[in-house]
């Protein structure tokens, strides 16, 4: 009795102390009190709903048009209601992609100008401390966000043609794209002494990876049009390399891993796979898009947290 005892309470205060650590982070409080006593958070909450709103009152409005919504057919029901509901994720989506290096990329640099890093060095708060902390403010702020279009996101349950399988892959997506975009804001801001010139770079570094993955398509276009125009091994398998390479590149995308999954689960009835890509069919199961940008970019995500905690323990010259 006394040895069982003994193992469930260490088990106890080990969860314990983490929970301790996680709540008692001076960072998070400081950031997410002074984020939601100011004018800024209430802003923003506002406009980012009068956003969604305005877009989903006009997709609404253009699919009423026909009569067809007061007729009350089921099939347009819920048509309407899967268009509602991607249109609220894809926005979502899009303005996380915007807000979340506007949060974080300010998080450190901002310190930096205010004289008050050397501070936060000397003080018993580690460099892990420092970024989880205001990683974890944005990271709540933004979740906020998300929750708040609830209201607007459940007119598609009441129209129906949404199911568990949408939900879980969006909510998926959206926390791993948060986590993503809060990073990469967090990571410019480790090394740079400006807020203006690492917000630049955060977001200069997001139309890059656009800019190079259309360069990679066309690369990989002519590389597939010089196998097949010659007679070598590479013709009989340039068109399904191509097909493959082009499906992982654009699974990185967050708007096309989130359009291209909801058709897989449409037409195949699939979450995980599929065999139609975006040339054909192919041979080999493809991982749905979803799959691919979670892990993608679930990798990028903890390099970059790494190396926002390098840059704020390296002493500065």
């Amino acid at each position: 009795m006394e040895s069982s005892a003994t193992s469930v309470v260490p088990e106890k205060n080990t969860r314990r102390k983490w929970l301790e650590l996680l709540l008692d982070n001076p960072v998070i409080t400081k950031e997410l009190k002074g984020r939601m006593r100011g004018r800024q958070g209430f802003i923003l909450l506002s406009a980012y709903l009068a956003l969604i709103g305005f877009f989903i009152g006009l997709v609404y409005l253009f699919l009423s048009v026909d009569g067809s919504l007061s007729r009350n057919d089921p099939g347009y029901l819920q048509i309407v209601g899967k268009i509602i509901f991607s249109t609220v994720v894809l926005l979502e989506l899009l303005m996380v992609s915007f807000i979340g290096p506007a949060l974080t990329s300010g998080a450190i640099s901002s310190e930096r100008e205010r004289q008050t890093f050397d501070l936060l060095r000397t003080s018993l708060l580690s460099g892990r401390a420092l970024v989880f902390g205001k990683l974890s403010s944005a990271v709540v702020f933004l979740l906020l966000l998300i929750f708040t279009a609830i209201p607007i996101q459940s007119m598609s349950f009441f129209l129906g043609g949404v199911g568990m399988a949408e939900m879980v892959i969006s909510i998926v997506m959206l926390v791993v794209s948060i986590f993503f975009f809060s990073a990469l804001g967090l990571f410019f801001s480790s090394f740079t002494k400006r807020t203006l010139v690492s917000t630049v770079a955060a977001y200069a570094s997001i139309m890059l990876s656009f800019i190079v993955m259309v360069l990679l398509f066309f690369f990989i276009l002519v590389f597939a049009g010089v196998a097949s125009s010659t007679n070598t091994f590479l013709s009989g398998i340039s068109e399904e390399v191509l097909g493959i390479s082009v499906w992982y590149l654009f699974s990185t995308n967050s708007f096309f891993a989130a359009v291209a999954s909801e058709a897989i689960l449409v037409s195949d009835q699939s979450i995980f796979f599929t065999t139609n890509g975006m040339l054909g069919t192919t041979s080999l199961p493809l991982p749905s898009p979803w799959i691919i940008y979670t892990v993608f970019h679930v990798i990028l995500t903890i390099l970059l947290v790494m190396a926002s905690i390098y840059f704020v323990n390296r002493p500065d010259k």
